[in-house]
């Protein structure tokens, strides 16, 4: 529902000792995008004895619908995510929005007894920071990005009671932003391991999907699943598939993508016609659009390839991991991180298509290699990304900031 704004209130005290704490989880993007992904599988991991959340997202959202259907208590918020512009219409209507939203969260933070705001994204920050001026509760800011923000990140740092970064390179981009080390907490992403087919399964699903998508049993497959938005380098696949076909024939490219958060239908267009331009149909590329099967996709896969720039973390090679899926991905921002190179898949240099050509070769015509690839993968993501670790550190610095346990660097 839409909220109208009431008198202000000043709230600012902590939970009686045995409650857990009372979250307000702020999104103000509804269609789900990574970030998004992985703010609703943070909230339901949380342990509910020691923390309380209430999703605020937009109304008739994907999000919205996913947290009600998770058992997350919703409110739901028209809010609006914040870009940087000089038309100062533009600029009017995000100051009207971000007053009109954050005097309705206030409302919603006295009727729930919220103990402390979490923002998801820097846009729901801005949100965040207002409503803790007025209400005085603490708020976290959950960094998922890697882009300039020219002076704000140490306005806001300096208003929140803790900064995460989801990645080594999101805490290296803040630091350089001008966040106080003393305010950052590195806790990566993690992953609900619970989608990932088990391994006993896979040979069904991949089977089914194949005759599904028309494709022979042992046809060579890559996949590469990103937004439509310009900073994923999707162009860059189609040219290193351009480029494998001349060493792999037969090999199919399986593109999933859609606008979602960035509703960027020039730049989805923009790539059916460089397909064409380098040669590439439908015998030998598939635009699957988006798709809710993503770990069943992988498992019809043979590899992963990931060409984005500036990644924050890199959700999908962490899930390929799960999946046991190989990666051939471009060594950029926290996808490091993820892919352990030459143990788990390979880490090329930025915009180099040919040695990224080059290493999805080598993995299509070594079986055996993709297999140690994609078993070493497996091990990695459940012992450092599962979703249960991320929450428990999230709860923790709930926590800790609230006053439920003594301080320490998360």
């Amino acid at each position: 529902m839409r909220r109208k704004a009431k008198t202000r209130v000043r709230i600012a005290k902590l939970p009686a000792d045995g409650a857990p704490v009372r979250v307000l989880a702020i999104s103000v993007t509804g269609v789900m995008g990574g970030a998004e992904r992985s703010f609703l599988e943070v909230l339901r991991a949380l342990p509910r004895e020691r923390i309380a959340p209430v999703a605020c997202v937009p109304p008739d959202s994907p999000l919205d619908r996913l947290c009600a259907a998770a058992e997350i208590p919703v409110e739901s918020v028209n809010l609006r995510r914040f870009r940087r512009s000089t038309n100062p219409f533009v600029l009017a209507g995000q100051v009207k929005a971000l007053y009109q939203g954050s005097r309705a969260i206030v409302d919603i933070c006295k009727e729930q007894k919220i103990d402390l705001i979490h923002a998801n994204t820097d846009s729901a920050a801005f949100v965040a920071w207002e409503v803790s001026r007025i209400t005085q509760l603490p708020f976290v800011w959950h960094c998922r990005d890697l882009v300039p923000m020219h002076g704000f990140a140490r306005i806001l740092s300096s208003a929140a009671a803790g900064v995460v970064a989801i990645s080594r390179a999101v805490e290296a981009h803040l630091l350089n932003e001008g966040v106080a080390r003393e305010k950052l907490h590195v806790i990566e992403n993690g992953i609900d391991l619970t989608r990932i087919p088990e391994q006993s399964k896979c040979a069904e699903i991949r089977a089914n999907l194949r005759a599904e998508l028309r494709l022979d049993a042992n046809r060579p497959t890559v996949l590469c699943v990103g937004s439509y938005a310009p900073w994923k380098r999707l162009e860059q696949f189609l040219d290193m598939l351009a480029q494998l076909r001349t060493q792999v024939p037969e090999v199919m490219g399986l593109l999933v993508g859609s606008e979602g958060v960035s509703n960027n239908h020039e730049y989805g267009e923009a790539l059916m016609d460089h397909a064409t331009a380098v040669g590439l149909d439908p015998t030998g590329l598939r635009f699957l659009g988006e798709r809710d099967d993503v770990p069943a996709l992988m498992a019809a896969s043979d590899l992963l390839v990931s060409c984005s720039e500036n990644e924050p973390f890199g959700r999908v090679l962490a899930e390929a991991g799960a999946a046991g899926l190989p990666v051939v991905s471009t060594r950029s921002g926290g996808k490091a991180e993820i892919v352990d190179d030459g143990t788990t898949g390979f880490l090329t240099a930025q915009g180099d298509v040919p040695e990224l050509t080059a290493a999805c070769a080598r993995l299509l015509k070594d079986a055996a290699l993709r297999e140690k690839f994609g078993a070493a993968a497996r091990e990695r993501v459940e012992k450092l990304f599962d979703v249960h670790r991320t929450a428990g550190e999230v709860a923790q610095l709930f926590e800790t900031i609230t006053g439920r346990r003594e301080a320490s660097h998360v």
